[in-house]
C-alpha cells in the first residue's frame, strides 16, 4: 500500500518520523517524570566530524514562514524540474519548524540530517525551487561536516545548473561558507579540500558559463577564497563591484608593498587546488579572453584571481600576459612590445568592465611587469589616457603604484604641469594621486605644493583663496570668475582629500595653504569644521609640524561652538583635535562649554566617551585639580619633548610649552635630587649608563664622568624596581640615542605596562623579551654581564656558538 493510501493523520506522522527519525517523540511530548524526551545521533561512525553550534539568527528572507507553502509556480524545464507534492509538504513542514524555533540545539543535527538524507538524489531540483532553496540554506548551516560534504558530493553532477541559477546560486554559497566554518575541526582538511577538488573540475569543464553567469561569478569567486583561504568576514570585498577601501589605498602615505597594495594575511587554504582552479581557468579563457575581459562578471572573477595571486609573482606574470591578449607565456621577458600586443592594451580603457580590470593588474603586477606597461606602453600618453572617463582611473592606479622616485619623476614630467588642465577637465582624482604618491615617496614635494596652489587660484586673486577654492574645488572650477564661498554645499571629498596630503608634507612648503587657511572667516572656519571632509582637514592641520601659534589662530575661531561641533558624530573629532593641541586656558574654554552642554551630549552615541576623554565631570567637580592635572599632562610632555627631540619646535603643544614655567622647572630638579639620593648605584659600561630607578633618564650630572661602583651594593629592591618600572628602554630611530624621560612622572606616562626593549632597526641587537627580564626580577643583584646581556647582538663564532661581543661606545 502506497502513501498515497494512507489516513491523513498517519501521512503526519509519517512526515515527523521522516523528520525527527524513526523512534523520536513529538518536542512537546514529555515522560512521565516531566522532562523533554529527545534522541541522541546514535551513528558516530558515519559522523567525521563534530559540527558546531547552530546560530539561530538567519536572515528573515531564509526562514520565512512556509505555513501555507505552495509548490512554486515555475515552469518544467532542464533546469528546473518539478518536485512531487509529498517532498514539497515535507520540507515545508520542516521550514515551519526552523520558522517556529521548534527545535531543540540538541535535535538540530538530527533534523539536518535526516532532511539532507531526504533531499539525496533531488538536490538540483530542490536548491532551484524558490521556496525550498531557503530550507536548504537553513539545513546547510546546523548540519555535520558528514552531510554538508554528502550534500556537495551528491550536487556535483548538477553542480554548475545549480551555481547559474537565481536561488541555486545561495544555497551553494551557504555550502561553501559552512565549510569554512568546519575548517578548525579535527581530520577536516583533506575531507574538505577532497570536495573542493571535484567541484574545481566539475566548474572547469564549463567555467566560462559559470564565469559570465550573473549568480556563477558569485559562486566562482566564493570557491576562489575558499580555497585561497580567505576569512569568512573579507568575503564581502570580493563580492562588490567597486571596493569602498580602494580611494583610500590609492591615497594613504605607506609604501606599495611588492607584487602591490592588495596583498593580505589569509589563512591556511588549499594551495595546491587554488593552483589548479585559477591555471585551469585561465586556459579554458584562453579562446574567448576578448569576450571575458568586456564582460563586467567574469571580469570581477578574473580581478579576484589576480588579487588572490599576490605573492606569487610568475603566476601573476603568466595571468596577466594571458589577460593582455599576449602569445608569450610571460609578457615582461619581451624586449619590445608588438604594436599588436600595446594597442590590445589601450583598448581596454574604452570599456568600465575591462579598465577595472586593467586596474587590478597594474596593481598587482610585479616589478618588472610594472616598469613595462609604463615605460613602453603609457609613458607620452598619460595627459590623453588621464582625461579619458575610463583611463584616468588606470593612470591613478598606476600612479598610486610607483615603487621608484625615478618613475614617480617620469609620471610628473607628463602630468606634474597639467594640474589645472585635468582639474578642469574634472579629473581630481589624478591629482590627488600625484600628491600621495608623491609625499609617500618623499619626492617632487615643493613642485606638487606650488603646481596645486598655481592650478586653483588665479592670477589676480589674493593666495588666501587657495583652500576654500579646494575645499569647493567643483564649484570654484565651475564657475571660476565668479565664485563666491557657498554657505550651504558640501564640501569637495577628494578636494579635502588633497588639503590633508599637503598639511602632511614638510611646514617650510606649504606656507601658502597655511596663511590661506589662516586668513579664512570664523563662520568659514566653523562651517569647514562641521563638514565630514573639512573636519577632517583641520584635524591633520592642527596634527602637522605648523607652529602652535598657527595652530591657535584657526582653533580660536571656533570658540563658543565647541558645544555645537561636540554634538556632530564628526566633528566631535575636531573638538577633541582642538582639545590636545591649546594650551590650558583654551583647555578651559573647551571644557566649560561641553559641561554647559553635558546633558544633550550624553544622550549621543559619541558624547560619553567625549566627556571622559576630556575629564568634563571632573572639571566640573574639582575645576582646579582638573586644571593641576591638565598643566601636569603638559609638562610631562615638554620633557618628553625636550629628550626626545622634535622635528622643529613647532611640534609643541602650546605656546607655553616653549619656555618651561619655573615652578615645573624646580619640581622637576626636586624629583630627580630625591630619586639620584633614593637609588645612588649606577651601573657604567662603556657608552651604556643605566640607573637602577631611571634606566638611562639623564639628571642634572649627566655630563660628569661617573666612577665604577661596587655591584655589591645594589639591592634587591632596586633590581626589582629597575624590572618593574622600567622595562621598555627604546632607542630613537637611526639616532644611536636612547630614548629616555626626565621624571617619573614621565617614566608612568610613556613607559608604564610596555615589557619589550626596542632598539634601532637593523642594529643587530636583539629586542629583550619580558621573560628574560622577570627572570632578573628574583635575582638579589644584578652583575655587568647580565645587564650587557639584555642588549647584546646575536652573534655567533666559527663553531656555530653564540659569543658576546663588547658593547662599542656611543655617543650619548
Amino acid at each position: 500500500m502506497g502513501e498515497e493510501s494512507l489516513p491523513k493523520q498517519r501521512k503526519k506522522n509519517l512526515h515527523k518520523n521522516k523528520i525527527y527519525g524513526k523512534d523520536h517523540l513529538n518536542p512537546s511530548e514529555k515522560n512521565s517524570s516531566g522532562e523533554r524526551v529527545t534522541k541522541k545521533k546514535k551513528d558516530q561512525k558515519e559522523r567525521r566530524g563534530h559540527g558546531g553550534a547552530y546560530k539561530n539568527d538567519t536572515d528573515a528572507k531564509n526562514n520565512k514562514s512556509m505555513k501555507h507553502h505552495e509548490p512554486s509556480q515555475q515552469r518544467a524545464s532542464s533546469l528546473r524540474r518539478t518536485i512531487d507534492p509529498e517532498t514539497t509538504k515535507y520540507f515545508a513542514e520542516v521550514a515551519n519548524l526552523f520558522q517556529n524555533n521548534e527545535i531543540d540545539i540538541e535535535e538540530l543535527p538530527t533534523i539536518c540530517s535526516n532532511a539532507l538524507e531526504e533531499a539525496r538524489g533531488k538536490e538540483v531540483e530542490l536548491a532551484t525551487d524558490m521556496t525550498i532553496s531557503h530550507t536548504l540554506q537553513s539545513l546547510l548551516e546546523g548540519c555535520d561536516l558528514d552531510r554538508l560534504c554528502g550534500f556537495l558530493q551528491n550536487s556535483a553532477k548538477g553542480f554548475t545548473s545549480i551555481a547559474t541559477d537565481k536561488f541555486g546560486s545561495h544555497v551553494v554559497e551557504t555550502a561553501l561558507r559552512s565549510l569554512a566554518k568546519h575548517l578548525g575541526e579535527e581530520d577536516s582538511y583533506s575531507y574538505i579540500d577532497e570536495i573542493l577538488s571535484k567541484l574545481c573540475q566539475v566548474v572547469i569543464a564549463d567555467v566560462t558559463r559559470v564565469m559570465c553567469s550573473s549568480y556563477g561569478s558569485h559562486v566562482l569567486r566564493s570557491l576562489l577564497c575558499l580555497c585561497k583561504g580567505v576569512p569568512l568576514d573579507s568575503l564581502e570585498e570580493f563580492h562588490v563591484t567597486k571596493r569602498q577601501g580602494t580611494l583610500a589605498e590609492r591615497l594613504n602615505s605607506k609604501p606599495v608593498r611588492s607584487g602591490g597594495s592588495n596583498f593580505k594575511n589569509f589563512q591556511d587554504g588549499f594551495p595546491l587546488t587554488f593552483k589548479f582552479l585559477v591555471s585551469e581557468m585561465l586556459n579554458q579563457a584562453k579562446n574567448e579572453v576578448k569576450t571575458l575581459r568586456v564582460n563586467k562578471y567574469s571580469s570581477f572573477v578574473l580581478q579576484t584571481a589576480l588579487k588572490l595571486s599576490v605573492g606569487d609573482d610568475q603566476a601573476l606574470l603568466h595571468a596577466i600576459s594571458v589577460l593582455l591578449g599576449s602569445d608569450s607565456v610571460n609578457i615582461a621577458e619581451e624586449k619590445n612590445m608588438s604594436t599588436s600586443e600595446k594597442q590590445e592594451i589601450m583598448d581596454l580603457l574604452e570599456d568600465t568592465a575591462s579598465s577595472h580590470l586593467l586596474e587590478v593588474m597594474i596593481e598587482v603586477a610585479p616589478e618588472t611587469m610594472y616598469s613595462k606597461l609604463l615605460t613602453e606602453v603609457f609613458k607620452g600618453q598619460l595627459f590623453d589616457i588621464s582625461s579619458h572617463q575610463c583611463g584616468n582611473f588606470v593612470v591613478q592606479a598606476l600612479v598610486s603604484s610607483a615603487r621608484t622616485k625615478d618613475q614617480m619623476k617620469l609620471i610628473w614630467k607628463e602630468l606634474g604641469p597639467k594640474f589645472k588642465e585635468l582639474l578642469e577637465l574634472g579629473k581630481p582624482g589624478v591629482v590627488a594621486s600625484i600628491l600621495a604618491a608623491c609625499e609617500r615617496l618623499q619626492t617632487l614635494s615643493h613642485e606638487c605644493c606650488h603646481a596645486l596652489s598655481t592650478a586653483v587660484n588665479l592670477d589676480s586673486e589674493s593666495p588666501s583663496f587657495i583652500v576654500p577654492h579646494i575645499l569647493f574645488l567643483e564649484s570654484y572650477f565651475r564657475d571660476k570668475s565668479s565664485w563666491k564661498w557657498p554657505p550651504y554645499d558640501k564640501m569637495h571629498v577628494l578636494g579635502c582629500l588633497m588639503l590633508q596630503i599637503i598639511f602632511r608634507y614638510p611646514m617650510q612648503l606649504i606656507q601658502p595653504f597655511v596663511m590661506s587657511l589662516i586668513s579664512m572667516d570664523a563662520a568659514h572656519v566653523l562651517q569647514t569644521a562641521k563638514d565630514a571632509g573639512g573636519g577632517r582637514v583641520i584635524e591633520v592641520f592642527l596634527s602637522s609640524d605648523v607652529s602652535t601659534k598657527m595652530k591657535l589662530k584657526v582653533v580660536t575661531k571656533l570658540q563658543d561652538h565647541y558645544a555645537e561641533l561636540a554634538m556632530g558624530t564628526a566633528s566631535s573629532f575636531t573638538v577633541e583635535k582642538c582639545f590636545a593641541s591649546g594650551n590650558v586656558s583654551l583647555k578651559e574654554n573647551i571644557a566649560a562649554e561641553l559641561l554647559a552642554a553635558r546633558a544633550e551630549l550624553s544622550k549621543t552615541k559619541h558624547g560619553p566617551y567625549l566627556l571622559k576623554k576630556l575629564d568634563i565631570d571632573g572639571f566640573g567637580s574639582r575645576p582646579e585639580q582638573w586644571k593641576l592635572s591638565q598643566e601636569s599632562k603638559e609638562s610631562a610632555y615638554r620633557e618628553f619633548q625636550a629628550v626626545f627631540g622634535s622635528k622643529s619646535k613647532s611640534n609643541e603643544p602650546n605656546i607655553e610649552a616653549s619656555v618651561p614655567s619655573v615652578k615645573s622647572s624646580k619640581r622637576t630638579q626636586k624629583k630627580e635630587k630625591e630619586s639620584d639620593k633614593a637609588t645612588h648605584s649606577t651601573l657604567e659600561f662603556p657608552g651604556l649608563e643605566i640607573s637602577m630607578s631611571k634606566l638611562g633618564f639623564p639628571t642634572k650630572e649627566k655630563s660628569q664622568k661617573r666612577g665604577p661602583v661596587d655591584e655589591s651594593k645594589l639591592k634587591q629592591s632596586d633590581s626589582k624596581k629597575f624590572i618593574r618600572n622600567n622595562t621598555n628602554t627604546s632607542f630613537v630611530k637611526g639616532s644611536g640615542k636612547r630614548k629616555s624621560s626626565t621624571t617619573d612622572l614621565a617614566s608612568k606616562k610613556f613607559i608604564r605596562n610596555n615589557t619589550n626593549t626596542s632598539v634601532v632597526k637593523g642594529s643587530g641587537k636583539r629586542k629583550s623579551s619580558s621573560t628574560d627580564l622577570a627572570d632578573l626580577a628574583g635575582k638579589s643583584r644584578l652583575s655587568a654581564g647580565e645587564v650587557q646581556q639584555l642588549f647584546k647582538p646575536s652573534i655567533k663564532n666559527e663553531n656555530g656558538n653564540e659569543k658576546v661581543p663588547f658593547l662599542k661606545k656611543q655617543k650619548r
